[in-house]
């Protein structure tokens, strides 16, 4: 499918999206950092550009951000700023060797470490609004396809890999900025989500979704918010605010719950 039509596809979601940023940002705007930013068919840099002073893209994929820079017009560019062969989770390059050797809870505690190091070190931060763009589960399926659900410690890479990005967007943000955490929460092959009624109030949907237990595992609201609360992070963010969820439909007609918490870093 070609870029052009993935664009067309995002566009209810990013109209969420960007709305979810536009309504984070202070009064001067100030400087905005997207993590997991790709192709940006899910942000509409136009009206974000005409709000944040810059607009810090992060990336693994090069090509997928050059490809996002493109079609940008010139006014939009001079705002972006891009970081390539960023790898938010830090295992990119060990899933393989844990494949074959398990690692030890030590050993996954001290990637974690470093890689909260790495990242802070060299992203340009903090900035004023840092985003974490439906990045979360993505890293989550790649650990669970390169381990397989058989691995004796995925359940530990895991919780490890969502504590780290909790702990980097929350590190990259200024003291009185903001940090939004999105994540779809599960898709319409694993719940029914064309059962939902056009009426019906999404945030008891998503409480019924979680009750269920059928979502994506990194996704899981009550991990996230307990994550959250844990000493390292407690004292420096708000209670977390949860932003009414949205659906939106994408490849192979599926169709998407997505929700937002969004926190004040306090200190």
């Amino acid at each position: 499918m070609a870029a052009t039509d993935d664009w067309t596809l995002y566009e209810e979601h990013r109209a969420h999206m960007t709305q979810a940023l536009l309504s984070s940002a202070g009064s001067g705007g100030g400087r905005l950092c997207l993590l997991g930013a790709g192709n940006c068919n899910d942000v509409d840099l136009d009206r974000l550009a005409a709000t944040f002073s810059e607009i810090h893209l992060v990336d693994i994929d090069p090509t997928a951000l050059a490809r996002a820079v493109a079609r940008q017009t010139p006014a939009v560019f001079s705002r972006l700023r891009l970081h390539s062969r960023v790898d938010l989770s830090g295992m990119d390059k060990r899933l393989a060797k844990w494949k074959r050797r398990a690692p030890t809870v030590a050993q996954i505690e001290a990637v974690a470490t470093s890689t909260l190091q790495s990242l802070v070190a060299r992203l340009p931060g903090p900035f004023d609004v840092v985003a974490s763009t439906c990045v979360l589960t993505q890293m989550s399926f790649r650990a669970r396809d390169e381990l397989g659900d058989a691995h004796p410690m995925l359940r530990s890479v895991r919780l490890s890999l969502v504590a780290t990005h909790l702990n980097s967007l929350v590190a990259l943000t200024a003291v009185g900025g903001t940090s939004l955490f999105v994540s779809d929460l599960v898709s319409s092959n694993l719940y029914p989500i064309s059962g939902i009624r056009p009426s019906e109030n999404l945030t008891d949907t998503m409480n019924h979704i979680v009750q269920s237990g059928t979502f994506y595992h990194a996704a899981n609201p009550t991990l996230i918010r307990s994550v959250l609360g844990d000493e390292g992070l407690r004292s420096r963010v708000g209670e977390p605010e949860l932003l009414y969820p949205w659906l939106w439909t994408g490849r192979l007609g599926r169709t998407y719950f997505v929700y937002a918490l969004r926190m004040l870093r306090l200190g």
